[in-house]
């Protein structure tokens, strides 16, 4: 779908604002269960996929083509590998820096897109993504440069953007073929099995947890990737991934309003500045539309 030429819905920038509001609790979720990483991701999918089943059932599941459905199963692969590579990053470094860099996945998108699809951005885009970055810089820099060593979890966290960036762009295209649950289904699906492979090959514990982690197992499942990625998965079918990639700048904002009311983590006066930089950065991506 040509987004320059057709009218873009306004309930998809709606969707995409809620599937970021439901996605900023990921970290949060991460911290608050005492589980491996992986395991962690795995139970993700594992409760998202027991909530959509129902929804797809009802919305008829529909089996895509051969080629599409290899497509799907990539895009699966590298989103496991992106929530793999940033749980695990979240474990070794701040939530605010893993989530700094894995942010980064905006920049890719742009490059992916300007190098793949041909899609032309113009300039007041590249001027909208720089601003949201020095937002995202100013609302996590301090915790950065608090961590000057470029150790294990900041390479992992730039993994993780680059696998984030290739889910993006390959959701972007699906969709334009798939509707929103039958993508979400068949991906699920793929997400499951990749994931345990790993913890089975890692032998990672994936019981006998307390209530606290089984509880942070579902709502990470049901809020973050069945609420959240259905809304920013229905708004890749109108918006294209290098508008929506920047968009998704607003989580790490997001993240530290939750930290501050639910963990009471301070909210420094470079957050609040950092946050409005952010959004002024998203309107001028989003501002042609």
């Amino acid at each position: 779908m040509n987004s320059e030429t057709k009218p873009i819905p306004l309930k998809a920038y709606l969707f995409l604002l809620l599937g970021v509001f439901c996605i900023a609790w990921s970290a949060i979720f991460v911290k608050m269960a005492d589980a491996p990483a992986l395991t962690s991701g795995f139970y993700r999918y594992f409760f998202c996929f027991l909530g959509i089943i129902p929804i797809w059932i009802y919305k008829k599941i529909k089996i895509p083509n051969q080629k599409t459905l290899l497509w799907i199963i990539l895009g699966g692969f590298f989103f496991v590998c992106d929530m793999g590579l940033w749980n695990l990053s979240i474990l070794k470094t701040s939530a605010s820096v893993s989530t700094l860099l894995a942010n980064n996945a905006s920049v890719f998108v742009s490059l992916g897109a300007l190098i793949f699809f041909k899609q032309k951005l113009p300039m007041i885009y590249w001027i909208g993504l720089f601003v949201a970055m020095v937002g995202v810089f100013t609302v996590t820099g301090r915790d950065f440069f608090n961590n000057s060593n470029l150790g294990t979890g900041h390479l992992m966290a730039i993994g993780a953007a680059m696998f984030y960036a290739g889910y993006l762009l390959i959701t972007q295209q699906v969709r334009e073929s798939v509707d929103v649950v039958n993508f979400m289904g068949w991906s699920l699906l793929s997400c499951l099995f990749f994931s345990f492979l790993i913890c089975w090959q890692q032998d990672l514990q994936m019981l006998h947890f307390d209530n606290q982690t089984w509880w942070a197992f579902i709502a990470s499942g049901l809020i973050c990737h069945l609420a959240g990625w259905l809304c920013i998965n229905y708004s890749l079918g109108f918006l294209p991934a290098a508008i929506v990639s920047p968009t998704l700048l607003i989580q790490p904002v997001l993240t530290s309003i939750i930290s501050f009311f639910l963990l009471h983590e301070t909210l420094r006066t470079e957050q609040i500045v950092g946050g409005f930089i952010v959004i002024f950065g998203v309107y001028l991506v989003n501002r042609k539309r």
